[in-house]
């Protein structure tokens, strides 16, 4: 990829600085999970990628306001697809499987719809511009097609994970319903 074709994929992918303050914050402690910010121009505690991608240590992801969306839902998501003793173990590296792996992309799309400014197909397309890869081609094209195990994974660690067209309540389900999502 030549550098003027990174820097336009990289500026099209919405950052942390977009989102309605608190939102991310708030979907993580419904999953037992803590959102630090890091001031602008300082490492990422935590990140396995570099920056400007998400950290994970434990039970918390840290991200700065450039931080794309998709990096914090993705690292969020590894933690919470783990089980629960093995968070207080990671730091950095959070995948322990390819299905874990195939969960926490699965989830990631799904808790898109939690966030007032994203929904499943900005968080595919985001997806697809930052470089992940599929087999299907696309983010998009995996989740609804090729991703039936990420869905028996989720569902067997009581996570959400129903693909159907409608907007999936991706919270916990000990925060009910009652305003919170939509």
């Amino acid at each position: 990829m030549s550098a003027d074709r990174a820097k336009s994929t990289e500026a099209s992918v919405m950052r942390m600085s977009e989102l309605t303050q608190g939102a991310a914050a708030h979907l993580l402690a419904g999953y037992g999970l803590q959102l630090q910010f890091v001031p602008d121009g300082e490492a990422i505690p935590g990140s396995y990628w570099g920056e400007p991608e998400a950290g994970v240590i434990g039970n918390v992801v840290y991200v700065r306001a450039d931080t794309p969306v998709h990096s914090l839902l993705h690292e969020a998501c590894h933690l919470i697809v783990i089980p629960e003793p093995r968070r207080a173990t990671v730091h950095t590296d959070a995948s322990d499987s390819l299905e874990e792996e195939d969960a926490t992309c699965y989830l990631q799309i799904l808790l898109a719809d939690a966030l007032p400014e994203l929904d499943r197909a900005r968080m595919c397309a985001d997806m697809d511009a930052w470089g992940y890869s599929f087999r299907l081609g696309s983010a998009q094209a995996w989740f609804e097609q090729d991703a039936d195990d990420a869905q028996t994974f989720l569902q067997k660690r009581g996570l959400p994970h129903a693909s159907s067209g409608n907007r999936t309540n991706p919270f916990p389900r000990s925060w009910g319903t009652a305003g919170v999502g939509a």
